[in-house]
C-alpha cells in the first residue's frame, strides 16, 4: 500500500542522501572505515537525522538505530565509522515511508495524544469550566495541524501559530485542508485566543460544545483518515 501522504520533496531528499551515503561508503570502505573528512560525514549524518525528524518523533526507531550504527569512534589513531549500516537504516526509512508505515505510526500515536486532550477538554466542559475547556480544545487543534504539517514535510517556525499553519495546509501542493475547512477553523482559533488571553469571554456553553465537536471532526480526518 502506498501512503497518500507521500511528499515528493521528502522522496527527493531521500534519494540525495542515499546517493551521498553510497559515495561515503565507497570512500570509507577503500580506507578500511577511516573518515578522511569528518565535516562531510557530519553534514550527511545530521541531514539524515533531520529528515527522520520530518517523518516521526525524534525518538523514533530510525533515529535510534542511525545514531547507534552511525557514530564515529577512535580505532587506534584512526577515526572510523560503519557507514554501511547507517546507510542501511536510511534506506529502510525510505522504504517504510514509501509504504506509508513510518507516517502512519506517527499520526496514529498523535491522534491518540490529541484525543486525550479533547477528553480533558470535555471533562472541564462538563464541570462548567468553559474557558479552560476551549483553551485545551484549541491547543489540540493547533498541535494536531502542526503534526500533520510535519508529516507533509512542511516547515514552520515556533512563532507561527494556528492561522499560519492553516494557510500552509490548504495550499494546492499540500492539499490537506479544503477552503471550507480552513474557514471553519478561523472562528475556532478566535474562540481559543479569547479564552486564553484572560479578557472578556462572551461565549455560551453551546459555542464551546460546538468547538470541541468540530475540533474532533477535523483531527479525526487529518490524523486518522486513509
Amino acid at each position: 500500500m502506498v501512503s497518500k501522504f507521500l511528499n515528493p520533496d521528502i522522496l527527493e531528499r531521500f534519494e540525495e542522501l542515499i546517493r551521498d551515503g553510497n559515495a561515503l561508503y565507497q570512500n570509507t570502505s577503500a580506507n578500511h572505515g577511516t573518515i578522511k573528512d569528518t565535516a562531510i560525514y557530519t553534514q550527511w549524518a545530521t541531514s539524515c537525522l533531520n529528515l527522520f525528524d520530518k517523518l516521526t518523533s525524534s525518538t523514533n526507531r530510525f533515529v535510534t538505530e542511525f545514531e547507534h550504527y552511525g557514530r564515529m569512534f577512535l580505532n587506534g589513531e584512526r577515526l572510523v565509522v560503519n557507514v554501511g549500516t547507517a546507510l542501511g537504516v536510511l534506506k529502510s526509512a525510505k522504504e517504510e515511508y514509501i509504504r506509508g508505515l513510518a507516517i502512519d505510526y506517527h499520526l496514529s500515536v498523535s491522534s491518540s495524544v490529541f484525543n486525550g486532550l479533547l477528553d480533558e477538554s470535555r471533562y472541564l466542559f462538563s464541570k462548567g469550566y468553559l474557558r479552560a475547556s476551549a483553551v485545551l480544545a484549541g491547543a489540540a487543534l493547533e498541535e494536531g495541524l502542526k503534526t500533520r504539517a510535519r508529516s507533509e514535510g512542511i516547515e514552520f517556525t515556533n512563532k507561527e501559530g494556528l492561522s499560519d499553519i492553516v494557510v500552509k495546509l490548504k495550499r494546492a501542493e499540500a492539499g490537506v485542508l479544503t477552503e471550507f475547512e480552513a474557514k471553519k477553523i478561523e472562528p475556532l482559533g478566535k474562540l481559543r485566543n479569547d479564552a486564553a488571553h484572560g479578557g472578556e469571554f462572551n461565549y455560551q456553553k453551546q459555542d464551546v460544545q460546538e468547538m470541541i465537536d468540530e475540533v474532533e471532526k477535523i483531527l479525526s480526518r487529518i490524523l486518522g483518515s486513509r
